[in-house]
């Protein structure tokens, strides 16, 4: 049986892209092994399919991390037998890279996001420009290449000359037709996803302070930001009406969905890697019948504009968002509306649909 290793620079438990194409690889008839670091310390391991093999890194933040992750998960792949490399974003190509060409074995760059234009690097130009070096090393010479949104898939063209597939982050199938739910007594606004700089999330709580008692925040994720969002609700006297949940597997999101009345998918003007995002949360609302806010950036509006299924912001003003979140929330005319082009875009944006651009992965031979 063939193997394949996929390689990525986190603890794999709220990865579900990466389960994805780990149940899509095992479909194909490989053996399937997936590499990332444990951080945050997880006791146990997924109990999904696919093997793990995280790694203890001496140091989880700033340049030396990316150096050990290199390292580790280098010597790893030249232990291992394995007959492709599926490497998930710029932070473990240079490992996965260098031992493809050692091993002479085909490697596969799954592009999760153009990661010189990371919002996180938008006032670090030195920074910006060792990165943007290390794309122009470690990316040509791949034996194939995705992206998650059709904007990336034209900038890594202009920017490299690679023509990158498609493949966005959509979600498997429910076994359940998505259902839109009922205004009531709370209104529950979700927000799901890594709490980083520049998606919306302060607005949102900002937002509240226009809002009646009944909108309630419920934020499922953590990261860089999250302390600061915290302080920003103690300060303006929201934490009652704010509930940050942490983060959560992503088989036990439902669990937040069957209520929420509204999904928050925004983002600010940080950089390319912002401006051409498709993120999987505007999926995941959609085929668990939430409709969305989004940005008025190219794909997300796109998406959401021709299939109806929610309201696009052209700014993000805590005032403007407050009136958009009233008309999600309240028009029952849009809501009935929304009843029938969810379940129509959900049925569309499915895994099951665009893995198809997977099909030839198993023919890949150096």
């Amino acid at each position: 049986m063939k193997k394949a290793i996929v390689t990525t620079s986190n603890n794999l438990v709220y990865d579900n892209r990466v389960h994805k194409i780990t149940l899509t690889l095992i479909e194909q008839g490989f053996k399937v092994k997936k590499t990332g670091r444990n951080y945050p310390a997880t006791e146990q391991k997924t109990n999904r399919p696919g093997e793990e093999k995280l790694f203890r890194l001496p140091v989880n933040k700033g340049p030396l991390f990316y150096f050990f992750l290199n390292v580790y998960t280098f010597i790893y792949l030249l232990s291992e037998r394995f007959d492709l490399i599926w490497a998930v974003d710029m932070d473990t190509l240079p490992a996965a890279k260098t031992a493809s060409l050692i091993k002479r074995k085909p490697i596969i760059f799954d592009g999760h996001e153009f990661f010189s234009e990371s919002p996180e690097l938008h006032e670090r130009p030195l920074i910006k420009k060792i990165w943007y070096k290390l794309e122009q090393i470690f990316l040509p010479g791949c034996h194939q290449y995705y992206t998650v949104s059709p904007g990336l898939v034209k900038l890594y063209k202009e920017h490299f000359n690679i023509d990158f597939r498609l493949l966005r982050n959509l979600p498997l199938k429910s076994e359940n037709p998505p259902q839109l739910k009922e205004s009531n007594a709370q209104k529950i606004i979700l927000y799901q996803g890594a709490l980083n700089v520049g998606r919306g999330i302060a607005q949102t709580i900002e937002a509240l302070k226009f809002l009646p008692e009944d909108y309630q925040f419920v934020i499922v994720g953590s990261g860089d930001c999250t302390e600061e969002l915290k302080e920003l609700t103690e300060h303006l006297n929201l934490a009652h009406r704010v509930k940050f949940i942490g983060p959560v597997p992503f088989e036990k999101l439902p669990k937040y969905h069957k209520h929420a009345l509204v999904g928050i998918c925004t983002y600010e003007d940080m950089g390319l890697n912002h401006y051409f995002s498709l993120p999987n949360r505007l999926f995941d609302y959609m085929q668990a019948g939430i409709p969305v806010l989004t940005s008025s950036f190219p794909d997300m509006a796109q998406i959401v504009t021709e299939n109806e299924t929610g309201i696009v912001l052209d700014n993000l003003a805590p005032r403007n968002v407050a009136n958009a979140l009233t008309q999600a929330c309240e028009d029952q005319e849009l809501r009935n509306k929304w009843k029938k082009t969810i379940p129509i875009a959900a049925e569309k944006f499915t895994w099951e649909n665009e893995k198809k651009v997977m099909n030839d992965v198993i023919y890949l031979k150096k």
